[in-house]
Order: C-alpha cells, then sequence, then structure tokens
C-alpha cells in the first residue's frame, strides 16, 4: 500500500474561538490510496500535529498490503503499527480505505452501512468565542441554520451575559459547548441560567479527566451533559456512562468510521444519546462522518463550512439538514 498525502491550509471564514484557543487556519492532511480518499486533521489536545502525521504515513507506507477487503482487519493491523496518539492519522487511513472498497462496488458508503441518508438528523452550525457583538452578528449571517452551537468557557459570567444577548435574539434551539472549561461550581451557576434560556443540553462542561467533578454535577444538573473530550474511543464509554447523558464521536478522536461504529454500538447499550462531531475539516472528513447521521441523534458537522478554501465537494445542507451525494464510496469529489 502506498500513501499518497500533502498539506492543505484551511483559511477560517471568521476567527474560530473555543476555551482553549483562537484559530484563523487549519492545516489538515489529504491522503490517496489507491484512488481512495482520506483526510487527518491533527490537534495537539490530543497529541498530533501535521509532522506527527506525515511520519506516521511515511512509515507505514510500505508496510501494508494492498488487500483492502477485509476493512476492520486492515485498519487493527494499521493500528498496531502507529503509536496510541495517532487517532486522526489512523482515521484518515480508514476512510481512505472505506472510500475505495465503496467505489470499487460502486456504492455510497451508507450503502455499505445500510442506511437511509434521509434519516440524517439536521446539523448545528457553530459560533465560536468573541464579543457578544461579534458573536451576535455570527448569529445573524447563521440565518440558514436552524439550530446553534454556541462555545463558551473562558468566561463564566461573560458566558452567561452572551447567552442571554443570544436568546433574546432568537427563538432557535440552542446548544452550548465549554469545551472543559468551566470549573465545577461556575458550571453548576452556569447550567442553573442556561436552563431557563430552554437550552437542549451541555457539552464537556468541566476538565477533560474531572470525573469526580462530573459525578457530582451530573446529580444536580438542570441540563443534559453531552462528554467530548472524556471520550475519546469506545472503551470510554462504560467508564463515564453513569454521570451522562450522552457522548460527541469524532472522527478524528477515535480513529476513523470502524472505531465509531463500535462507539455508536456501546453508546446505544448504555442507553446514551449520541452526537456525530468534527473537528475544523474539509469535505473529506466531514462527508465521510455523515454517513454515520442515520445512526445518531445529534450532528454538528460544520466544520467544511467554516472555511472558505475546502478544496473538495461533498455534503451540503438544506435548511441545516445533510445532504449527502449518491456517489460511490464517501461521496467527495475535489473542487473544480
Amino acid at each position: 500500500m502506498t500513501i499518497k498525502h500533502s498539506v492543505y491550509k484551511l483559511q477560517l471564514i471568521d476567527p474560530f474561538g473555543i476555551a482553549r484557543s483562537t484559530r484563523t487556519e487549519i492545516d489538515v492532511v489529504h491522503i490517496n490510496i489507491d484512488g481512495g480518499i482520506g483526510e487527518s486533521s491533527p490537534s495537539k489536545y490530543y497529541g498530533e500535529t501535521v509532522d506527527t502525521v506525515r511520519q506516521n504515513l511515511d512509515k507505514i507506507s510500505n508496510k501494508v498490503g494492498t488487500d483492502f477487503e477485509f476493512i476492520e482487519d486492515k485498519v487493527e493491523e494499521i493500528k498496531k503499527l502507529l503509536p496510541e496518539n495517532a487517532s486522526s492519522t489512523l482515521a484518515a487511513i480508514d476512510t481512505a480505505l472505506y472510500d475505495i472498497f465503496c467505489k470499487r462496488l460502486n456504492i455510497p458508503l451508507y450503502k455499505l452501512i445500510g442506511v437511509n441518508p434521509d434519516k440524517c438528523p439536521k446539523s448545528s452550525f457553530t459560533i465560536g468565542i468573541d464579543t457578544i457583538d461579534v458573536m451576535l452578528k455570527k448569529v445573524d449571517k447563521a440565518a440558514q441554520y436552524p439550530i446553534l452551537k454556541i462555545k463558551l468557557g473562558r468566561d463564566s459570567n461573560g458566558d452567561m451575559k452572551v447567552m442571554k444577548a443570544i436568546r433574546e435574539k432568537t427563538n432557535k434551539t440552542l446548544r452550548v459547548d465549554a469545551n472543559g472549561g468551566w470549573t465545577y461550581e461556575e458550571a453548576v451557576k452556569c447550567i442553573d441560567f442556561l436552563a431557563d434560556l430552554n437550552i437542549e443540553f451541555v457539552e464537556q462542561p468541566l476538565e477533560r479527566g474531572d470525573i469526580e467533578g462530573l459525578k457530582k454535577l451530573y446529580k444536580v444538573s438542570k441540563l443534559p451533559i453531552i462528554l467530548d473530550e472524556n471520550i475519546r474511543v469506545n472503551t470510554d464509554i462504560p467508564k463515564c456512562a453513569g454521570f451522562c447523558h450522552g457522548i460527541n464521536i469524532k472522527l478524528m478522536k477515535c480513529g476513523g468510521i470502524t472505531e465509531a461504529r463500535r462507539m455508536i454500538a456501546t453508546a446505544r447499550a448504555f442507553g446514551l444519546k449520541i452526537m456525530i462531531g468534527c473537528m475544523i475539516e474539509s469535505s473529506v472528513a466531514v462527508t465521510a462522518a455523515s454517513h454515520l447521521g442515520p445512526l445518531v441523534d445529534y450532528l454538528d458537522l460544520d466544520g467544511h463550512i467554516l472555511v472558505s478554501n475546502d478544496p473538495y465537494v461533498g455534503m451540503i445542507f438544506k435548511d441545516g439538514k445533510p445532504i449527502i451525494p449518491n456517489k460511490p464510496g464517501i461521496s467527495v469529489e475535489p473542487r473544480a
């Protein structure tokens, strides 16, 4: 197996702020395996950079054969050749394998999975952290999207002010993501306030690893808690199932479609709600993830529409609902 790869810089339309940082551009790595397309959007938070991705791809490129018929076996084989903190690298390879396999069958990925793309839930559109005035302007610009996810977590008092202003401006479905930016005391205060604003749920209120805080918060929270940073792979789910209401699965975080499907099955076994999310990504990774949409409760697949120079064309939105092209593979093609 020869893995061709190239680095591409995604330019964000607006500065994108979360609790930990603000970005204006993101480097991603696109790969090609015998015509199968994949993407890595590495995160230092999870121990990856563009350089580590490229090094890992070079290291394994000639160590795996060309038989792609049994994708799960192939993914497990590749996983053993990669370091533990190489989830986005694995996700790129995993996606490319599904893409080439489905292209050979001349079917879109959702048909291989056996799901109806019309049953995808609507996706949220993310409003990054900024001043109140700027965030309100972003809400205006997102008029076509019926669900908004608001990034919070840098200043709990400011978070409540901005959410009050946004709720006064719109009656849309609102979700909140603190990206682990609150302390336990701040989370209790903010969630009490947000519950009165009819917020749908709060995502990752506490820092990753604060299990004792989550246990306490779960008992008093007036809103459902969705965990993101705490949950990377399926074996993390049983450890947290007793003190959350749902999980956020990301291909870059878990290692691709193979592991995402395992996570969906595990989460359902524990009675949890499921979201499919994304990093800042092009249409390659976002469209690949959208094929899993009919299996989950919530979608947050807007990474490709937050950038101005997406080099691929794939899934689009109509009134917030994903429309997946009926094309072989993961259903993307280079932008003309």
